[in-house]
C-alpha cells in the first residue's frame, strides 16, 4: 500500500507512512527589507549577502542535522560535500539543539533563512499565522527523512500490534495527520495529501535517490570528521540546550 519501494524497509522491517521534505524557510519580509532574493537551490546558501542570515541545527544533537550532512555528501561527493557545510558556515548566524529550531524563528524575523523541514514550516504558517513564510524546495533536488512504524522484535501483543500496524498503514488513519499539526507529505497510496502542504506548489518528488544505507553506516564518522573541518568555527554558535 506504499507508493514505492523506497518507504519500506527492504526486509520489512519497518513501513513508512510520511515523507518530511528538507528545504529552505524564509522570511519574505525581511528578505524584501534587505533587498534580497530568496535562496532557489543548495548552492544559493553560499552568496556572502547571506551572511549571518541563515540558521541551522546543531549537528550534533539535531537529526535535521545530520541528514544535511549526509545530504552534501551524497549530492556532491565526500571531500566536496564536507567542503560545503565549511563554507556554509560562514553564513550561520546559529546552529540550533533541535530540527525544528529555525522554523520557530522564521516567522519573528529572528531569523531570516531557516534549513529545515517544510512541514515545520507549514505548521508555523497554519497554526501560528505566520503568513510571512516562504517554502522552498532547492531547485536541484533535496533529500528526505521517512516517517516509519515497525513492531519490535518479541513485543509482548504481538497480534495486536500487526492489527495496529493494519490500520497505521491506512489512509483512514494517515489522513488524520493534519488535524494535529502534521503537515508531512503522505506515502501510503490512495491517501489524500493534507491540503495544507499541497497548497504552498511543493515538488515532493524533487528528491535525490537518498542512500538511507550509506547514511546508516557512516553519519557518525561524517558528523566528527564536518566538526573537524570546522575547527574553530565550531563555536558558541552551536547550541546544546
Amino acid at each position: 500500500h506504499l507508493l514505492g519501494p523506497a518507504y519500506r524497509d527492504k526486509d520489512g522491517a519497518w513501513y513508512g507512512i510520511y515523507k518530511g521534505i528538507l528545504g529552505f524557510m524564509v522570511n519574505n519580509e525581511e528578505l524584501q527589507r534587505l533587498g534580497l532574493e530568496a535562496p532557489a537551490d543548495w548552492q544559493d546558501l553560499l552568496k556572502p549577502e547571506y551572511k549571518g542570515l541563515i540558521w541551522l541545527s546543531n549537528y550534533n544533537t539535531a537529526g535535521t542535522a545530520k541528514l544535511v550532512i549526509n545530504t552534501m555528501i551524497q549530492k556532491y561527493g565526500h571531500d566536496e560535500g564536507i567542503q560545503y557545510l565549511v563554507d556554509l558556515d560562514k553564513n550561520i548566524q546559529v546552529y540550533t539543539k533541535s530540527g525544528s529550531g529555525p522554523s520557530k524563528n522564521v516567522g519573528t524575523g529572528e531569523c531570516v533563512i531557516g534549513i529545515g523541514f517544510l512541514h515545520d514550516g507549514i505548521y508555523q504558517i497554519v497554526d501560528n499565522g505566520y503568513d510571512n513564510i516562504g517554502l522552498v524546495i532547492p531547485s536541484t533536488g533535496t533529500s528526505f527523512e521517512i516517517g516509519a512504524t515497525a513492531i519490535f522484535k518479541g513485543a509482548k501483543h504481538e497480534a495486536a500490534a500487526k492489527l495496529w500496524i493494519e490500520y497505521a498503514l491506512s489512509p483512514e488513519c494517515v489522513e488524520q495527520a493534519d488535524e494535529f499539526g502534521s503537515y508531512q507529505f503522505l506515502v501510503i497510496d490512495n491517501a489524500e495529501q493534507p491540503k495544507q502542504a499541497a497548497e504552498f506548489g511543493l515538488d515532493p518528488e524533487n528528491v535525490m535517490d537518498y542512500d538511507f544505507e550509506d547514511a546508516k553506516q557512516n553519519t557518525t564518522t561524517y558528523i566528527a570528521e564536518v566538526m573537524e573541518a570546522l575547527g574553530a568555527a565550531a563555536d558558541d554558535r552551536f547550541q546544546t540546550q
